[in-house]
């Protein structure tokens, strides 16, 4: 028998790890592990639990509560992924293993697991003195014990809810084809969406997914092929006056089969007992247990039909991903609000409509971010489980107040809610782990979202940026490519387009692609300038615009940080920090990408950079 890993060799195991490249960028999780292994090390292994890591591991305040903070859990779990992913990898040769088991935070130190046929088997095994081995093992058999309790409660929970298929709610068809109740026809699909995804044990297919199928006849096949489902939801909805008929129909892809169906021709003001209804339904119909027996499922939506009318439109504004939509679609949730000011899902909405036109500079800033701040908290006092609200308050922390820790306090805490959310995670590594340049862990988040939600227009986009940020050029040239694919562009995903190309060298390639985006924008000219040229492969062009597009920024018709770029490009430091000094001064909203931006990167290394880096808090 082999002789236990030493102390020695289980900390030589932990620096290889933390040095790997997949931990050097994984933000705190080198912390976390270094904490896990020197106090178990000491021999204190009473000191890893929860309440404790909080203060000791996450610098929480004393009194820590992890029933309403999860970071702890979550950064475990993260840990337990970042560790599996080393040994398939870079560790894939380390004799030592450390391992984090499930339902606990004691590591636990191992010998490699031998090849067949040597006739050596691995052993658990720790270098502890005696007194801690057997309050390891004594620990050790109360998180076996726990964890086969959980196994068979999880089993059996599983067998009773185990979902018959994977779900895909098709677009309803507006019957009657009036166009101003396509927003109406279109909400009752999203409505019934969201309300069969909190089914416990179902999985329904997102919504932008299910976008392709709108406006047109679908095959069933088409649907199975397309987007992995067995079953479908289909129906449709006319509304005449006060007068609402609903149709739907739950039926199999594999031959069309009807396994529920059911009309409702009721009220207009009944469309959100239609909604629980039909998702009651369906559940019951697959034989999946909804939370609370029989009792309907939660409902977030308002009572008021009217506020309820201009919430649909207001998200239907917010779809089309264009200024005028944005700045419509905060009109609408403004207007359902005055009518029902707790209604969540519109608090919710309002706040990230406001940053994103606080961001984009649709609104004077200190209206859009003191607004969409004030509608997010709001939102969660009314509806602490909405995801969507600590997603925009988490947004509306990182881009506008720099308060990068809580931050990831509310997206930690959106993903903790609701782990299904798209938007969650792919605004998690947007807003905050991309300007952190945490780029492994924004990279991982980004292929959450897209296994969510393969078509989401804003992830897709961000994705290719994040993939510049790391130097992956052509890469990123790819991920835009596949963006330019997905419904609901905006127009910058062109320009970005462009620049992927010119940083690839694809400059012919690059013209082109910015020509495109000044057209989106409905430029005056078509003809590429300042940063366009220089990725363009006109430097001369983009050197006798630099100082214009820095005269612009002093007198407030550009952001300092466009000037930056375009200096730092061009090789010009002085003036490029100088004009990102400014940047940061006026807190522009552009400055957050001063430490990730690929256009800067002539800056890395200097002091002043690293001072503006660091006043940004990043």
């Amino acid at each position: 028998m082999e002789q236990q890993p030493s102390s020695e060799q289980v900390l030589a195991a932990l620096g290889r790890i933390v040095e790997s490249k997949g931990f050097v960028e994984a933000g705190r999780l080198p912390g976390f592990l270094r904490h896990l292994v020197e106090t178990a090390l000491r021999g204190e292994a009473e000191r890893l639990k929860e309440s404790v890591l909080g203060v000791e591991a996450f610098q929480r305040e004393a009194g820590f509560d992890p029933r309403t903070d999860p970071i702890v859990r979550v950064e475990a779990r993260r840990l337990r992924s970042r560790l599996e992913e080393y040994y398939a990898g870079a560790g894939a040769g380390d004799e030592v293993r450390i391992l984090l088991p499930k339902g606990g935070y004691v590591p636990v130190f191992e010998w490699k697991t031998k090849a067949a046929g040597s006739g050596a088997a691995s052993e658990e095994i720790s270098p502890m003195p005696r007194g801690w081995r057997l309050a390891a093992i004594i620990a050790g058999l109360a998180v076996v014990g726990i964890g086969l309790g959980y196994w068979q409660s999880r089993s059996m929970r599983n067998l009773r809810q185990a979902p018959a298929a994977t779900v895909a709610v098709l677009p309803f068809e507006n019957v009657g084809g009036d166009p101003e109740n396509d927003y109406f026809s279109e909400g009752l699909t999203e409505e019934i969406i969201d309300r069969l995804a909190r089914v416990p044990g179902l999985k329904v297919v997102s919504r932008s997914l299910m976008a392709q199928f709108r406006g047109r006849n679908t095959d069933l096949e088409e649907v199975e092929t397309k987007v992995g489902a067995s079953v479908v939801v289909e129906g449709s909805v006319r509304r005449q006056g006060e007068r609402l008929r609903v149709v739907a129909r739950l039926a199999k892809v594999s031959d069309g089969a009807s396994l529920w169906s059911q009309t409702y021709e009721r009220k207009l003001k009944d469309v959100f007992a239609i909604q629980d209804e039909i998702a009651q339904s369906v559940a019951n119909a697959l034989r999946v247990q909804v939370r609370g027996g029989d009792q309907p499922l939660l409902s977030r939506t308002t009572q008021s039909l009217e506020a309820y009318n201009l919430y649909l439109r207001g998200r239907q504004q917010t779809n089309m991903h264009s200024e005028e939509g944005m700045r419509r679609a905060i009109v609408y949730y403004e207007e359902a609000l005055k009518l029902d000011p707790d209604y969540a899902p519109a608090l919710a909405a309002l706040s990230m409509g406001y940053s994103l036109a606080g961001y984009y500079r649709l609104v004077p800033e200190h209206e859009a971010w003191s607004k969409s701040r004030e509608a997010a908290e709001r939102a969660i006092a009314l509806d602490p489980l909405l995801a969507d609200a600590h997603t925009s308050l988490g947004l509306s922390l990182a881009f506008h107040d720099w308060k990068w820790r809580e931050s990831e306090a509310e997206f930690r805490k959106a993903i903790e809610v609701d782990d299904s959310s798209a938007l969650a995670h792919g605004l998690y590594a947007t807003a905050l782990l991309l300007p952190e340049k945490r780029l492994g862990e924004a990279e991982s988040e980004f292929r959450k979202a897209l296994d969510l939600d393969p078509v989401l227009s804003f992830v897709n986009f961000t994705y290719g940026f994040a993939l510049l940020a790391d130097g992956r050029y052509e890469d990123a040239v790819k991920q835009y490519q596949r963006a330019l694919e997905t419904r609901g562009l905006h127009p910058d995903v062109y320009w970005d387009y462009g620049m992927a190309l010119g940083l690839a060298g694809r400059q012919k390639e690059a013209r082109q692609a910015m020509i495109r985006a000044r057209k989106e924008r409905g430029a005056r000219s078509l003809e590429p300038r300042g940063l366009e040229a220089l990725f363009s492969g006109d430097e001369a062009r983009a050197r006798a615009d630099a100082p214009m597009v820095e005269q612009d920024a002093a007198e407030g018709r550009e952001d300092y940080m466009d000037a930056a770029r375009l200096w730092a490009m061009l090789g010009e430091k002085e003036r490029a920090l100088h004009c990102l000094e400014r940047s940061v001064e006026r807190r522009e909203p552009q400055a957050v990408w001063v430490k990730a931006d690929p256009r800067l990167k002539s800056l890395l290394g200097d002091p002043r950079h690293a001072a503006l880096v660091a006043k940004v808090g990043l």
